[in-house]
């Protein structure tokens, strides 16, 4: 299991959310730590603040997820896998290579659990 902290530049690195995946099971979980204002939060996220939810499930964690990368269907995908040594699509090493970052907002990704990422992953 991996967890990076959801961090927002604009508000001094400020951990706004955790993001959980589960290499076994190819699942994503978000959690949104107490005292976290939508307005501090990337889209998707800030919704489920403003309806008072702070776990979110799998299906909009993916969702979230899917929005950081280049999507599977892009023009020039192949290129962009072989020019990342990869032999398949799978948003994860994407979402890794770019820390999560995304032109919509200032929010990056920050590994928390310490593993030692094997180059499958990157």
């Amino acid at each position: 299991m991996y967890k990076f902290a959801v961090k927002n530049k604009v508000y001094d690195d400020k951990t706004v959310a955790y993001l959980l995946y589960d290499e076994k099971k190819k699942a994503y979980r978000i959690e949104v730590p107490e005292g976290v204002k939508s307005v501090e939060a990337p889209p998707i996220i800030a919704d489920f603040i403003e309806k008072g939810e702070k776990v979110i499930g799998e299906e909009w964690s993916l969702r979230w997820v899917k929005q950081r990368v280049i999507p599977p269907e892009r023009q020039n995908i192949g290129q962009i896998l072989r020019e990342n040594d990869m032999e398949y699509y799978d948003e994860f090493p994407l979402l890794l290579k770019n820390q999560g970052r995304s032109c919509q907002d200032e929010c990056y990704l920050v590994e928390v659990t310490g593993h030692t990422l094997t180059r499958r992953a990157l």
